[in-house]
């Protein structure tokens, strides 16, 4: 009887582990980098042709954006994604505190 409970106990905190698996990684970034362009919104300042840009961030563990660094020339860019992401918290409740991530930003002329 002893062996039976313990075989059964055993086979519940197996499933239960498998039950729990992260998302894959690539669909945690997409959902980051979505959220991220929904914070930006359309850029409030005037620029004349396409701006590509790369954001390097982290999530603290308030589930807040921390902009480390704005790889820009242009100082209006740099300035406005660290006020439009700066210690906004993101929906996105996943494992991700503590990660450092880099994307890749383009403003497109339109």
């Amino acid at each position: 009887m002893k062996k039976l409970v313990t075989l059964i106990v055993v086979t519940l905190i197996n499933f239960s582990a498998f039950a729990n698996a992260d998302r894959p990684v690539s669909a945690i970034k997409t959902e980051l980098r979505t959220e991220i362009i929904k914070l930006l919104g359309k850029a409030d300042f005037a620029y004349n042709k396409d701006i590509s840009t790369t954001i390097e961030f982290t999530i603290n563990n308030k589930g807040e954006i921390i902009v480390l660094t704005v790889a820009s020339e242009n100082n209006t860019v740099d300035a406005y994604v660290k006020s439009k992401l700066n210690y906004k918290v993101i929906t996105n409740q996943t494992n991700i505190v503590g990660k450092t991530y880099k994307m890749p930003l383009t403003f497109v002329r339109s």
